[in-house]
């Protein structure tokens, strides 16, 4: 019947016109979760809502227990809603599909079931069947994570409603710090609210209460090497050992964000810019890490790039070899990157 993306969605509730079930699937939790919860409010009469709306944990519950409570007529309301959450969907053997086949085909109008898969594990590939029946009988929802300013709008917003300011750069600063996972986003601004206390948000707000992502702590390390604090440096290099982070993540994350700087180096001495470098690098939605890594390129040569990629790529081959201890070789080679920003030779 249908297939919706999240602006569609959010249309199709306004008008009310429900379809009899639907699937919920995606990788982003907090836009799945709002949107079930809006589309049973909006389906189920408030004043009788513990009479008609039902969850139930797919991976618990048989499909039968689940359809005797759907085709339940409704009491003292003109709908019924139940809401099964991780049904095994992406397993669905034919035997499975005709049975949830022959069991939707028997909704009506009072009825809208939703089936809301939590994880991202259910996707497209891997759950062919589960969508064919999904979208003959009624409508498939994929909400996948929002990119770009689809994520700085909303964090605006939920400031303003919470008595603050949030510029959209400081937005843009917030989701590099935390990434893009608004559930994390909406928690982490609301402490910053709290913190701020009304007024404009500031970098400082931010650095002082919200819990950085791995990537973000090394792209704090990498600007304090090209600073010459190598001091603080360490202290973030301690700090994510303590949090027993993988160090070749580490060092992948170091390399990743000198591949930043070094493209946007060369991006800007050739246009001017960095952003044409956005649909040919995977940058689409998070363009602002073009412009902290041109920012951050600044500070150096093109030459001195290259001679930080060739270390780095030397500390690569000796942190995957057997026999040397990780801690260190990634310690030796902040070492030579700090002499390099600093003009010195290693």
């Amino acid at each position: 019947m249908a297939s919706f993306d999240e602006k569609g969605l959010r249309k199709h509730i306004k008008e009310k016109a429900f379809f009899p079930v639907y699937l919920f699937f995606g990788d982003e939790s907090y836009l799945k979760a709002q949107y079930v919860n809006l589309l049973a409010q909006t389906a189920v009469d408030k004043a009788f809502e513990s009479l008609n709306l039902d969850r139930f944990d797919g991976k618990t519950t048989e499909l039968r227990t689940i359809f005797d409570r759907a085709l339940t007529l409704p009491m003292l309301s003109e709908r019924r809603c139940v809401i099964v959450e991780d049904y095994k969907l992406e397993s669905l053997t034919e035997k499975d599909a005709k049975a949830l086949s022959a069991s939707l085909e028997q909704l009506g109008s009072s009825t809208v079931l939703i089936f809301l898969q939590t994880g991202s594990a259910f996707n497209r590939k891997n759950g062919k069947k589960a969508l064919a029946l999904f979208e003959k009988f009624g409508a498939v929802c994929e909400l996948n994570r929002r990119k770009g300013n689809e994520l700085l709008r909303p964090l605006i917003s939920s400031a303003a409603k919470q008595g603050a300011v949030l510029s959209p750069q400081m937005a843009q600063y917030l989701v590099s710090c935390v990434g893009d996972d608004f559930n994390a986003l909406i928690n982490e601004l609301s402490k910053v609210c709290n913190y701020a206390a009304g007024g404009e948000i500031t970098k400082q707000h931010i650095d002082a209460v919200v819990v950085k992502t791995v990537d973000a702590k090394v792209s704090d390390l990498t600007r304090s090497l090209l600073a010459g604090n190598f001091e603080k440096a360490y202290f973030i290099l301690d700090s994510l050992i303590t949090l027993k982070t993988e160090p070749n993540y580490i060092l992948g994350s170091i390399i990743g964000t000198y591949v930043d700087m070094y493209r946007a180096k060369v991006a800007c001495q050739c246009t001017g810019t960095a952003q044409p470098l956005a649909p040919l690098f995977n940058y689409k939605g998070r363009e602002f890490a073009l412009n902290y890594a041109a920012r951050d390129a600044a500070k150096l040569e093109l030459t001195a790039l290259r001679a930080c990629l060739d270390e780095l790529n030397e500390a690569d081959a000796k942190l995957k070899s057997t026999g040397t201890a990780q801690t260190l070789v990634i310690e030796q080679v902040m070492v030579k990157l700090l002499l390099i920003a600093n003009g010195e030779k290693k």
